[in-house]
């Protein structure tokens, strides 16, 4: 705890609290903020048709954990979301569809269309990209659906996100006038309004996706998936990872096929992290956890407030700490933190911008192809 309200330093322990702050109400509030704030902000993509009616709550505490333990994941997952929906507007309307939207395009993405075909034994999903090239050859119709059914499919708890940003507003303001007034602040309330800076930037990014879908959009096409397949010059129909579109979109950023190779790694080891298996071929559903490609002012956007989170720990340097070893231990921390969360960034960025020849993409890909869930 730092200790700024007299000249002799002191070590306090556990203090019960019947007429001011105590410990449990500081570790009370920080897990509750915490908590209340990943939860709302986290958007979690359509379930399978098949899907019972847990699977979305489940893949919700999927990435509400992904959030917790990491929330510059999450928020890196939300940036590559919002990037790929902004250039999904972008091909749709230079191409005259002037009605698609943001809403639209992170419905698209999230598995809320999906397609049938005559040599499909059931629906399978179709992200923007790849309505898109469907759309563009005549192969489906474009959906006549506007923002306002989106609107009215998605179920966005209005009244949950009004207390967590009050709570986040109220847990800042608290924080900032202790110092002011002289009075110590803890390393947990620290931590706390570092998750809240980042769960701040991700509730942006998921802005305009909707909530709580669990019904897609159903595409009837007459074309067989093998005719269109074969008209792009891919005749074996067994060729694809993902479903039998995969070739729509052929270069899938490196780091989305890390993150999917160490997520069916520990499947494989029989630690089910994160995210529910994929046991189904072709896919039925779009992964909630997918890191998809990002534009520069993205990576920007995403890097200010990754950079924050991750120099955040560094302000408690020189707070008071029970023994030198838990000082010089959190120190290690922040100082690991920080060079991680630059470090990182650094060389995700190289690999993204100029490395990856094709044979280590298709290297990874081989792997996660030997792993079970896919």
């Amino acid at each position: 705890m730092n200790s700024t309200s007299s000249n002799t330093t002191q070590t306090t322990g556990w203090t019960s609290s019947p007429d001011g702050r105590g410990t449990y109400e500081i570790i009370l509030t920080c897990l509750f903020t915490i908590v209340l704030c990943c939860w709302t902000s986290v958007c979690p993509n359509l379930p399978s048709l098949s899907d019972g009616g847990w699977a979305q709550i489940r893949d919700k505490l999927d990435l509400t954990c992904i959030g917790l333990l990491g929330p510059e994941f999450l928020l890196m997952i939300a940036v590559g979301q919002r990037s790929s929906a902004r250039r999904s507007v972008k091909k749709f309307r230079d191409a005259g569809f002037t009605r698609w939207t943001l809403a639209h395009a992170f419905l698209a993405d999230m598995g809320g269309f999906v397609l049938e075909a005559e040599d499909l034994s059931q629906p399978i999903p179709v992200d923007a990209e790849q309505l898109f090239y469907l759309i563009g050859r005549k192969h489906v119709d474009y959906p006549a659906l506007t923002k306002e059914e989106i609107d009215d499919k998605s179920k966005t708890d209005s009244v949950a996100r009004f207390l967590t940003i009050g709570q986040a507003m109220w847990f800042v303001a608290a924080f900032i006038s202790r110092p002011i007034q002289g009075l110590s602040v803890t390393t947990l309330e620290l931590t706390t309004i570092s998750f809240i800076i980042v769960f701040f930037a991700t509730s942006y990014c998921w802005m305009h996706k909707p909530s709580e879908v669990f019904r897609p959009v159903i595409l009837h096409c007459e074309t067989s998936i093998a005719q269109i397949r074969s008209e792009a010059g891919h005749h074996d129909p067994e060729a694809y990872q993902r479903t039998p579109l995969d070739f729509i979109d052929p270069s899938p950023y490196v780091i989305g096929l890390l993150w999917r190779y160490y997520v069916h790694l520990l499947h494989s080891l029989g630690i089910p992290l994160m995210s529910r298996p994929m046991t189904s071929r072709p896919q039925t559903r779009i992964r909630g956890d997918n890191f998809l490609k990002t534009e520069l002012d993205h990576e920007l956007f995403a890097a200010v407030f990754i950079a924050g989170f991750s120099s955040a720990f560094m302000g408690a340097w020189n707070f008071h700490f029970p023994t030198v070893a838990e000082r010089n231990l959190w120190r290690c921390a922040s100082v690991y933190t920080l060079a991680f969360g630059l470090v990182g960034s650094i060389y995700v960025w190289i690999w993204h911008r100029w490395l990856p020849p094709r044979q280590q993409v298709d290297e990874l890909e081989m792997g996660q192809a030997g792993l079970p869930g896919q």
